[in-house]
């Protein structure tokens, strides 16, 4: 009973605000209390159940924005004629560089000629991938940076970025178990957190 009438009181917390103010301000202090209340949810699991000290929330925070954009907001026409194909280029040649990355670890015998192979495509994918990505970077971000600097999405409805997000953060969450779970206590919290903001930057 006592919770039912703490909702309540929220609720008509909430109310008010949309009487007194406006009801978009109103929406958006509810739609923040819900992606929050899923946020602690999440992290009651995972730290009260599991007992894994997880710091890298924000993470997948940043995946849900990103779907957003990617989805719903109109495409930048201009953005992608700059350097659209580069950047989708540059990602690609990413994307093949921790593949072949993981096929050369995979088949070469183990020794020195396994470890010149990993360093040559690393560190060659890596340099040739940046040759193409920074332009790519620059040209987008000089299209009305006060307002845009961005390729934009699709312009599809809002609703639809909901299922991508989670598509988006499971399967960053797949890569952060590949690496992470194994480790316990402040060094989980440590990888998390160095994730997390490597997720943010990129």
């Amino acid at each position: 009973m006592r919770g039912f009438i703490l909702y309540l009181i929220t609720a008509a917390m909430i109310a008010l605000v949309g009487w007194m103010q406006s009801w978009n301000t109103a929406l958006l202090i509810l739609n923040m209390g819900m992606i929050s209340a899923i946020m602690a949810l999440g992290v009651n699991m995972q730290w009260g159940y599991a007992g894994l000290f997880n710091i890298g929330i924000m993470g997948f925070v940043a995946m849900g924005g990103l779907a957003t954009v990617l989805v719903s907001m109109p495409p930048v026409i201009e953005a992608w004629t700059e350097g659209g194909f580069r950047m989708i280029v540059a990602i690609e040649v990413g994307i093949l560089t921790v593949f072949c990355g993981i096929v050369a670890w995979n088949k070469l015998p183990r020794g020195r000629p396994r470890v010149m192979t990993m360093l040559v495509v690393l560190v060659g994918g890596f340099f040739f991938y940046r040759w193409l990505f920074d332009p790519a970077v620059d040209a987008i971000e000089s299209i009305n940076p006060t307002i845009e600097g961005y390729l934009g999405g699709l312009g599809l409805p809002v609703l639809l970025s909901w299922p991508v997000g989670g598509v988006l953060a499971a399967g960053a969450a797949w890569v952060v178990g590949k690496t992470a779970l194994g480790l316990r206590s402040d060094y989980l919290a440590i990888a998390t957190l160095g994730i997390a903001e490597i997720i943010i930057a990129v």
